[in-house]
């Protein structure tokens, strides 16, 4: 036998603290994962529109949002969610 190879008693200690410690981080991962549903969710249901090409003057219900900020949330979703936000365009604004 190897004389750098722990014993099988050995092996399996290290098996069961490994074990212990995955475990315990997945159970982490799954709480941070929980957090975040919410979040994700009322994302998805943002609504970003660009008004200025029509001349649409909007109400105070709306909130500015940066286009890039916004190209990079909907990246961002799109690579983490499984989600696909592309369903419609952000279409630029025009040059003056």
């Amino acid at each position: 036998m190897n004389s750098n190879a722990p014993e099988p008693g050995e092996q399996t200690d290290l098996i069961r603290r490994e074990n212990i410690l995955l475990t315990e981080k997945v159970a982490r991962l799954e709480r941070e994962i929980a957090t975040m549903r919410p979040v994700i969710a009322e994302v998805k249901r943002l609504k970003i529109w660009d008004f200025t090409p029509y001349g649409v003057s909007l109400d105070d219900s709306w909130l500015a949002l940066d286009r890039v900020n916004a190209v990079e949330l909907m990246q961002a979703l799109a690579g983490t969610d499984h989600w696909s936000p592309w369903h419609s365009n952000i279409e630029p604004r025009p040059q003056p």
